[in-house]
C-alpha cells in the first residue's frame, strides 16, 4: 500500500504540474495585458490584480518547474549546492507568500473603497497601491531573508535542503512562517472580505448615481469577493498540512500523508491560475476588454499578414513588367 500510494501521488504531480503550468503562463499573461489596459489600469484594485498576476507568472514559469522535477521526478535541484539550496527555498517561499497577501491588499483597498467614511476611502487610490506593494514586497523579502541564512542543505538525512529546527530561535521561526501563511493570511481575507460585502449592502440602500468608474469598482469588488472564497478553498488544505509538519505526529511519516499532501500541493498551484478563469466569469468589464484586446491582437496579425503577402506580391510583379516592357521595346 505504501509503495502504491506513492507511486500515485508521483504520477498524479507528472500529469497535472504541466497542465498547471500552461494554463498558469496563459491565464497570467493574458491578466497582464488586459488589467494594463486604461479602462482597469486607472484603477487601484487592479493595480494589486496586476501584481499578483505578475508573481504568479514568475511562479509557474519557474518555480512549478522545480517543483515538477522535485516531485515528479526526483531531481531536486536545492540538492545540488548550498547556494542553490538557499536561493531555490528563498524564492519559492517569497513568491508564495507573496500572492496570498497582494490578494489581502486587495481586499484592504476594497473595503476602503467600499467604506462610507471619507478619510478610510482616500487610501483606494493608485499611489496608496504603489506603496502598498513596494512596502509588502520589501517586508517580505527582508523577513524570508533568514531562510537562506538558516536553511541547510545536508546529505546525512531524508530531510535534505531545509531549515532544521534545532535551536529555539529556528523552531520559532519555522512557526512563525506557519501563522503568516496558513492562519494570519486566511484570517484577514476573510474579515476584510465580509466587511466588503457588508459596506456594499449598506450602499445599496442609499439611492445614488451609479457611474461608469462606480460600475467598474463594484465589479472589481466582485471579483475579488469570488477569488477570496475560491483562495481560501484552496490554500486550506496546504495550511493544516503545514500545521500538521510543525506538530510532532507520527503520521508524518506515513504514505497516506504523503499523498494527502501531494493533492493539497497540487490544489495549492491552481490557486496561481485560477485567477483568469474567475475574473472572465464573473466580470462582465474583464470579458469586454479581454475581447477587445484579442480582437486588437487579431488585427495586428492580419495587418501583418496582408503586409507580408503585398510585400511578396510587389516582388514578384516588378520584375515581369520590367521584361514585358524590354519585350515592347525591341
Amino acid at each position: 500500500m505504501t509503495d502504491s500510494l506513492i507511486q500515485l501521488a508521483i504520477q498524479m504531480t507528472r500529469a497535472i504540474v504541466p497542465i498547471i503550468i500552461l494554463v498558469g503562463i496563459i491565464g497570467n499573461s493574458l491578466n497582464i495585458a488586459v488589467l494594463s489596459r486604461p479602462s482597469l489600469y486607472n484603477h487601484a484594485c487592479s493595480r494589486y490584480f496586476l501584481a499578483l498576476a505578475c508573481n504568479n507568472l514568475f511562479y509557474t514559469s519557474t518555480m512549478m518547474i522545480y517543483r515538477l522535477l522535485a516531485d515528479g521526478y526526483q531531481l531536486d535541484i536545492t540538492k545540488v549546492s548550498p547556494i542553490s539550496c538557499k536561493l531555490i527555498v528563498y524564492t519559492f517561499q517569497t513568491c508564495g507568500i507573496l500572492s496570498q497577501y497582494f490578494v489581502i491588499l486587495a481586499s484592504i483597498d476594497r473595503y476602503c473603497a467600499s467604506s462610507s467614511n471619507v478619510y478610510l476611502r482616500k487610501f483606494s487610490n493608485v499611489k496608496v497601491t504603489r506603496w502598498a506593494v513596494l512596502f509588502v514586497m520589501m517586508i517580505i523579502m527582508l523577513f524570508y531573508i533568514n531562510t537562506a541564512v538558516l536553511i541547510d542543505l545536508r546529505t546525512t538525512d531524508s530531510y535534505g535542503c531545509r531549515v532544521r529546527g534545532d535551536t529555539i530561535y529556528k523552531q520559532a521561526y519555522s512557526i512563525i512562517q506557519v501563522i503568516l501563511y496558513a492562519i494570519i493570511a486566511p484570517i484577514l481575507m476573510a474579515i476584510f472580505g465580509m466587511m466588503t460585502i457588508y459596506n456594499t449592502k449598506k450602499v445599496r440602500v442609499a439611492p445614488i448615481i451609479v457611474s461608469r468608474h462606480r460600475r467598474t469598482e463594484n465589479q472589481l469588488a466582485f471579483m475579488l469577493m469570488i477569488q477570496v472564497i475560491v483562495n481560501i478553498i484552496l490554500t486550506m488544505p496546504t495550511c493544516v498540512t503545514y500545521l500538521m509538519l510543525i506538530m510532532s505526529l507520527s503520521i508524518q511519516t506515513t504514505s497516506t500523508f504523503y499523498f494527502v499532501r501531494t493533492i493539497s500541493q497540487l490544489l495549492l498551484y491552481f490557486s496561481f491560475t485560477t485567477p483568469f478563469m474567475l475574473y472572465v466569469v464573473s466580470a462582465r468589464v474583464y470579458r469586454k476588454e479581454l475581447i477587445q484586446f484579442m480582437c486588437r491582437l487579431l488585427r495586428l496579425r492580419n495587418s501583418n499578414l496582408i503586409h507580408l503577402s503585398t510585400s511578396t506580391i510587389t516582388n514578384h510583379v516588378v520584375p515581369f513588367n520590367i521584361t514585358i516592357h524590354k519585350t515592347t521595346i525591341l
